[in-house]
């Protein structure tokens, strides 16, 4: 015979597991009471603040013990097995639609999601013009700084962006807001941008190798408050967007990942060709670098017309020390183990981006198409990122039907393909124009999985803590990126041959190995995603079993309450 604080207790699980159930599923429990079997009045309970929902998926993951609320509305006693029980099905059909649009609710919630809707639309829109520069600018390093500069720069900067990533960056979003973080981001980013016009003028070497590293430094730094930013207001907008439009949160975070993924590549297909553009206008070197710093600036002062998300953080994450927060990426990593199997996809992605942005673009495409003033680089990065756009398009659309799983191993593969071909015909002076191309798609393929599938699996996965998990990427792809910047002129060789091939300066450098790493990265991102779907998979089963068990006691439990009473 249970007594009445044990049956309070069995009360109390049954919320809290019913709360991390929908979480851990990706379900909004507000939206969705009623969706487990259970009795009517505990279905109409008072509905939980978005703060104890996350309290409490954090708590079961953590598998901390349950947390008991004292506020506790319902009342046990009233509840009788022969109540009706409440199962709504999640996958509503078309009768159970056109009810909920007709209900008296409904224009005030459609209206809502339109709004978020509109209002992360603008904010991608800003984002990847500003984005979109600094990018262009980094396609164009090493070709126009110099090789040895150029390729310099550009591992101080992913170097900045890991250790931002790792220290501070969560710390800078959770105090700032995830809006007003990405104006920070932003800012700095137009001295990264600002630095390639005054090295293109300046004529003293000492002055311009110092401006070209401090935008390292600084542009690196923003852009771990950026992307972590970015990652948190993304995270937040899907679940407003998901309970306003009366659906499911993974559901909202794959449109909302498309969304954003076709906007983000678009506009860097637009900015990256500009500077071919312009040049063919008959503009300098110099006049191009000013106006990708004009629309660095402008895009950042228009931030302020989007809204601010409002947090959700628990209170105890809130009240976290300073130490906490700044290394809530290093704890998720360290005590998530989902999180140790995704490196590989976060570490493909840093590895081939590196490879084709200093070899390829520096090295490559001058051989095949004879380039030296780098006038082409423009225009094949431009193109990578408009097939990139047109494939974020397409994983969306298929990742709804066949899930994230098959997109994101995909994604690896192409990535694979990137240095495939360097691996088996590594005489690029024998290359036509149509293999060129080939590695640029098979890039571009990759990155439209990295930048809309990949982040909304990790808005699904670790939604408890979404600052720690989006600077994750940060560390992880920055770490690996660098890495690569690192190999591109480390990995030096003694005796030309097919895999010792000469650069632009003279020096000859070992590419086999950076092509290996690439191809050894791919396969341990595909065999590390379905390790972490595994264990992801057993704790939602973990948390369906524990509800439906405390469920079947609380019922149990009843008759011999009300014999008691």
């Amino acid at each position: 015979m249970r007594s009445s604080s044990e049956h309070q207790q069995l009360t109390d699980n049954y919320d809290h597991i019913k709360t991390i159930t929908a979480v851990a599923t990706g379900r909004d429990p507000i939206l969705e009471e009623g969706t487990f079997h259970a009795p009517t009045e505990i279905t109409n309970m008072t509905r939980r603040s978005r703060q104890r929902q996350s309290q409490a998926a954090t708590s079961f993951w953590n598998d901390e013990e349950p947390i008991d609320y004292n506020d506790q509305t319902t009342n046990a006693s009233t509840i009788t097995k022969d109540q009706p029980q409440h199962s709504i099905n999640v996958d509503q059909d078309e009768s159970q639609d056109v009810a909920l649009l007709s209900s008296p609710d409904a224009p005030a919630s459609l209206l809502a999601a339109q709004a978020t809707l509109q209002n992360f639309t603008l904010m991608s829109i800003l984002f990847s013009c500003n984005h979109g520069c600094v990018v262009a600018c980094l396609g164009l390093a090493t070709s126009r700084l110099g090789f040895s500069l150029g390729a310099a720069q550009s591992g101080i900067l992913y170097l900045c962006y890991t250790l931002s990533g790792l220290f501070g960056s969560t710390y800078v979003v959770k105090r700032l807001g995830s809006r007003n973080a990405l104006m920070a981001g932003m800012a700095m980013y137009i001295l990264y941008v600002g630095c390639f016009w005054f090295a293109t003028v300046m004529q003293d070497e000492i002055q311009k190798d110092f401006a070209v590293y401090l935008g390292g430094v600084v542009g690196g730094t923003g852009a771990g408050f950026l992307w972590t930013a970015q990652g948190s207001y993304f995270t937040s907008a899907a679940q407003e967007y998901a309970k306003c439009s009366n659906q499911s949160t993974s559901d909202a975070t794959s449109k909302l990942a498309g969304i954003f993924a076709f906007l983000y590549l678009a506009l860097e297909v637009l900015l990256r060709a500009m500077s071919t553009m312009l040049l063919q206008a008959g503009l300098e070197w110099s006049s191009v670098f000013q106006i990708y710093a004009l629309l660095t600036a402008a895009s950042t002062i228009l931030m302020l017309a989007v809204q601010q998300q409002e947090s959700t953080d628990t209170e105890s994450s809130l009240n976290a020390t300073v130490f906490n927060k700044a290394t809530a990426a290093w704890q998720l990593l360290k005590n998530d183990p989902r999180m140790k199997y995704m490196v590989g996809l976060n570490a493909v992605f840093g590895l081939s981006a590196s490879f084709l942005n200093s070899y390829v673009n520096g090295q490559v495409v001058r051989i095949v198409l004879q380039d030296e003033s780098a006038k082409y680089v423009g225009i094949l990065t431009a193109g990578m990122a408009s097939w990139a756009a047109m494939m974020s398009l397409v994983f969306g659309k298929a990742s709804q039907a066949l899930g994230k799983g098959p997109i994101l191993v995909a994604g690896s593969i192409s990535f694979a393909f990137v240095a495939l071909p360097f691996l088996v015909y590594p005489k690029v002076e024998n290359w036509s124009w149509v293999l060129l191309v080939f590695v640029y798609m098979m890039q571009g393929t990759g990155r439209a999985t990295f930048e809309g599938t990949l982040k909304a699996t990790f808005a699904d996965f670790f939604s408890f803590e979404k600052e720690g998990a989006f600077a994750n990427i940060i560390l992880q792809t920055g770490l690996s990126t660098s890495i690569g910047y690192v190999m591109t002129f480390s990995l030096t060789c003694a005796q030309e041959s097919n895999y010792c091939v000469p650069y632009q300066d003279g020096s000859l450098h070992n590419v086999l190995s950076f092509e290996l790493a690439i191809v050894v990265a791919a396969v341990a991102a595909i065999a590390g995603y379905w390790k972490a779907s595994l264990i992801h998979e057993r704790r939602l089963a973990a948390a369906s079993s524990a509800f439906q068990l405390t469920e079947s006691s609380l019922l149990a439990a009843e008759p011999t309450q009300r014999a008691d009473a």
